[in-house]
């Protein structure tokens, strides 16, 4: 098995299993350091999800690479990628709204609701980035606005207001989104 951890390769005895290889290899892994990469022979692992990685079965001829981060550095990473995040949503928003205004509303709907998801996960991104980092969120407005505009929101989406929830995603939530 070839193991590499932060691009030094290590030698691993007999792990059955992701999740021993993990274990075997945790005093090699500066313990203020985080795991933020794991991948078995091209395919990543989510090194937090013990079940998986313990019914991740290993046959000896893998090549499995770690990479680690300080919390510091993981958090300015993490940071720096919300914003392509937030424009791809906002880009995904603006079609919904035209979509809505156009008459495609189960289209609309699909893609409301893929961005909506999405848009949560940036949100706790951004809560749990800031929490390691020690600071305040970035996304704060953008949770305000969605605070403010979501019971009207949802309102116009059960009554089928669909011009009403594409005014509400083009002229409130999609501005705070491109906001720099």
């Amino acid at each position: 098995m070839q193991v590499s951890v932060d691009g030094t390769a290590i030698e691993v005895p007999g792990a059955t299993s992701l999740a021993e290889l993990l274990e075997g290899i945790g005093p090699l892994i500066d313990p203020s350091r985080l795991v933020t990469e794991l991948v078995v022979d091209g395919r990543d692992a989510d090194a937090t999800a013990v079940p998986a990685l313990a019914a991740w079965r290993l046959a000896g001829g893998e090549r499995v690479t770690v990479g680690t981060e300080a919390p510091e550095d993981f958090a300015r990473t993490r940071r720096a990628e919300i914003g392509g995040h937030l424009t791809r949503i906002a880009d995904m928003l603006s079609a919904v709204a035209h979509g809505f205004t156009t008459g495609l509303t189960a289209d609309a709907n699909r893609v409301l609701a893929v961005a909506a998801q999405e848009l949560g996960l940036v949100l706790e991104l951004d809560q749990q980035v800031a929490q390691l980092a020690g600071d305040t969120p970035g996304c704060e407005r953008i949770a305000e606005t969605v605070g403010r505009i979501g019971t009207s929101l949802t309102d116009a989406e059960r009554g089928k207001r669909w011009d009403e929830v594409a005014r509400l995603l083009a002229e409130e939530l999609v501005p705070v989104l491109r906001a720099p």
